[in-house]
């Protein structure tokens, strides 16, 4: 069996529940540096749709749903905070987060 025959893996996203190829969705983690995206950290991982706008980036949609569902804190079996939750919003759609914003000024 080559390379090309093999299925890729599927994943689902936290978000709106659909599978999908793991190249349509980013992989977000929680480790004690921070929120890493679509990163090859250690740790749980929750997934969530690939946006088109660019790298790292996921849908809208999928990210509220999945923040207002508590999803991470189930995926990542741990505690997710008002902060984590900022955190998660900043890398995910591409913002600055607070403490970047903050040293800027």
């Amino acid at each position: 069996m080559s390379v090309a025959d093999r299925a890729e893996p599927v994943r689902s996203c936290i978000g709106c529940r659909q599978r999908r190829p793991q190249s349509a969705l980013v992989r977000v983690t929680k480790s004690v540096s921070g929120i890493v995206v679509d990163g090859a950290s250690d740790g749980r991982g929750a997934w969530v749709c690939r946006s088109s706008t660019g790298p790292g980036r996921v849908e809208a949609p999928c990210l509220d749903a999945a923040i207002a569902r508590r999803a991470f804190a189930r995926a990542w079996r741990v505690e997710v905070t008002p902060d984590d939750e900022r955190q998660i919003r900043a890398r995910c759609c591409g913002g600055v987060d607070d403490e970047n914003e903050s040293d800027a000024q």
